[in-house]
């Protein structure tokens, strides 16, 4: 009793500060502009999935399809001002809703602003997968199971997310050479992954910070403390008052950012993420102009330095095969879900 009562307190006290939190999407959310409109086309089950993208079409194929094999039914994007032809691509796609915006990335919070505001708007009551478009989820016995069945178990197992751990995905040949044709597999273009070498640390609301992989061997090398975090909670089942802090690294409430539930292993998953390809390096020439990124664009700097750099270490680089195979290493966990 006496803990429920704590309990009902502190959530009383937190009602201003998620009331603000509330405030600040929706002034965000303002500055977007709903260009095709196929909302009317979403249930009450259906799973979702939010991004925010410039210039991005090349990709969107590929993402697409993966994300509807596993069972999302709607897209809802986010698009800051591209000019590479999204809107052709769109306007073909049933289960696609688009939002425009010329609006400051970085003022948004890097985006997050906007995407906080749809997901309070349409996302509420849904589970919704928000991922940017190089990141592919990955989760235990994804060959046999669909979205639909993970989300259920978590639903059983009174989970209100999945966490993951962003898998940067390379090939074994200079980044120069390694390029991603419109519609291509990217787990075929770029099908290695660091095996080990993930630091982890206490996060922000008691979750965790995790760094490592290609980008801290070859980027930050010399200051591994400024690697990018590759902690995510790319699943989660929206509610109102819910919002992400930074990215989706972490997220309000706080007990969100918990990985496993007290006493146990849960499960989670793994985010295999698709940046290191060709045509990076005119997307770090454009970024690092437009100094819309995170601290400047300075990850954006670093590699338009290094575009002939070659991630694969036949000691650290494997091959990826199945997601049984990033659980015996210890990436991400079945938890209790057999």
């Amino acid at each position: 009793m006496k803990r429920r009562i704590r309990s009902a307190l502190r959530n009383l006290l937190l009602i201003p500060h998620f009331a603000t939190l509330e405030l600040r999407d929706r002034r965000a959310g303002r500055q977007l502009r709903l260009v095709q409109d196929r909302l009317d086309r979403v249930r009450p089950r259906d799973i979702l999935l939010v991004t925010c993208l410039r210039n991005e079409r090349l990709r969107l194929p590929a993402f697409a399809d993966y994300y509807r094999r596993l069972g999302v039914s709607h897209f809802l994007i986010v698009d800051n001002d591209s000019d590479d032809g999204l809107m052709d691509w769109a306007a073909e796609q049933a289960d696609v809703s688009v939002w425009h915006t010329g609006a400051s990335y970085r003022e948004s919070n890097f985006g997050m602003l906007w995407v906080n505001d749809l997901l309070r708007r349409h996302g509420s009551g849904h589970w919704c997968v928000v991922v940017d478009p190089d990141e592919f989820l990955v989760y235990p016995r994804i060959e046999t199971r669909d979205l639909h069945a993970l989300t259920q178990y978590l639903e059983d197992d009174r989970r209100h997310c999945l966490h993951a751990v962003l898998i940067d995905a390379y090939s074994d040949r200079p980044l120069s050479e390694t390029v991603l044709e419109e519609g291509a597999d990217p787990f075929e273009v770029c099908p290695f992954f660091d095996r080990d070498g993930y630091i982890q640390r206490e996060g922000w609301g008691r979750g965790a910070w995790v760094q490592g992989g290609p980008r801290l061997r070859v980027h930050f090398r010399d200051r591994p403390l400024e690697a990018p975090a590759l902690n995510k909670i790319p699943l989660i089942r929206w509610k109102r008052y819910y919002h992400y802090r930074s990215s989706m690294h972490d997220a309000y409430p706080r007990r969100l950012n918990r990985a496993h539930a007290p006493g146990e292993v849960s499960t989670t998953g793994a985010l295999f993420h698709f940046k290191m390809v060709a045509s990076l390096r005119s997307k770090a020439e454009e970024e690092e102009r437009r100094g819309q990124h995170y601290a400047g664009g300075r990850e954006y700097a670093r590699y338009r330095k290094e575009q002939e750099s070659c991630f694969f270490e036949p000691d650290i680089s494997m091959r990826y095969e199945s997601s049984s195979q990033l659980a015996k290493l210890g990436i991400m966990s079945p938890g209790r879900w057999f």
